[in-house]
């Protein structure tokens, strides 16, 4: 996301957003809040409320899967550091489920009843807490209406698609799609952050001393997918074989890469009359509109068959409509559509560092 859309000479604002506390999402289905939604009395899946909070999707769908002993379907992969409420469904063919109301530490399940077909989900509702320090309330105001007038900003996939302390997902993916395994690998377990946990910081560190064994002792249980990964490294020494342990779908860092793509792409576009934005998972060298960001990122296929990675298009609108945009105090909420990303909103109006938000 290299420009701004609103051309407004407005500086950067000191703010932070008090995560997870301060940043609140509840998904929407046929544009009403998830929390209103009501079961019908029978019918082939089971939905449940599933509220989060501090927790990656991943790690709470793989929870939630050992508690219900079943496959769970969702609509959306929710923000980590955040409080999150949404929709999850399990194919129960008409039975009641074993499990009507559930909860553990930062992850809580209730029953919602049942539905004979998938839900419509037409987006999210965002409520967002915004600390000023050392600045007034009523210039961002100001600036709430502005982009409220507006109504709409381009529809670029937001930070947290790429990781919030760690941004490295894309990269892990143009890794994996270069057939750099043990790049990828680097990615994944070392190459430390700056706002990174000190512990976080200290095993990573020691993966890239090359003190494997000392690494993987260093590693905390919560790190799922990096012990996964480097304890299959330290058995077999291959990094190919490493990645096959993967606790998180290794398609979800192409994917990440492909998102990538489309924000060159879309940044690139901006002034061109496309409605639409769209990588296919190959080079086509008759697109005008991506071919430049294909060329100057080295790749020309994102399937990766050695790993049963295959990837489809990404087409996305090239804006996306902001909806109830108001604030309170130092709240702000609004509603995005289906796929569309908050963290995008915050930049065009705070203008500040993407890492003091996400």
């Amino acid at each position: 996301m290299e420009r701004y859309y609103i051309e407004e000479d407005w500086r950067p604002l000191n703010a932070t957003i008090p995560r997870p506390e301060g940043f609140v999402v509840v998904e929407e289905v046929n544009y009403t809040p998830c929390t209103a939604f009501r079961g019908d009395p029978n019918g082939r899946y089971a939905v449940f409320l599933l509220s989060k909070k501090g927790i990656d999707h991943f790690s709470a769908v793989s929870k939630v899967q050992s508690v219900l002993k079943r496959k769970v379907f969702y609509a959306g992969i929710k923000d980590a550091n955040a409080i999150t409420h949404q929709l999850i469904y399990i194919d129960t063919t008409g039975k009641p489920p074993e499990v009507t109301e559930w909860s553990e530490g930062n992850i809580s399940l209730k029953f919602l009843g049942f539905m004979r077909g998938k839900f419509n989900h037409t987006g999210n509702i965002f409520e967002i807490t915004i600390e000023l320090i050392g600045e007034p309330y009523d210039e961002l105001k100001e600036r709430i209406r502005v982009v409220s007038s507006v109504g709409e900003l381009p529809a670029y996939i937001g930070y947290q698609r790429f990781g919030t302390r760690r941004p490295t997902t894309h990269i892990v993916g143009k890794k994996l799609v270069q057939r750099d395994w043990c790049g990828a690998v680097d990615y994944i377990v070392g190459r430390p952050f700056p706002n990174e946990s000190e512990v976080a910081k200290q095993f990573r560190s020691l993966y890239d001393s090359g003190d494997l064994k000392a690494a993987l002792e260093a590693i905390p249980k919560g790190f799922y997918q990096e012990r996964a990964v480097l304890k299959a490294l330290t058995a077999s020494g291959n990094c190919f074989h490493a990645l096959k342990a993967s606790r998180i779908p290794l398609s979800f860092y192409v994917e990440a890469f492909q998102a990538y793509l489309f924000n060159r792409c879309l940044s690139e576009n901006l002034d061109s009359n496309q409605l639409k934005i769209i990588i296919h998972g190959r080079y086509d060298p008759s697109d005008p509109v991506c071919r430049k960001v294909f060329l100057s990122e080295g790749v020309y296929d994102l399937d990766v068959p050695e790993l049963k990675i295959k990837i489809g298009k990404l087409e996305r609108p090239k804006m996306m409509r902001i909806r109830n945009l108001k604030m309170e105090e130092n709240r702000i909420s609004f509603a995005l559509d289906r796929g569309m990303y908050a963290t995008v909103v915050l930049r065009e109006i705070l203008r500040a560092d993407p890492l003091l938000f996400t």
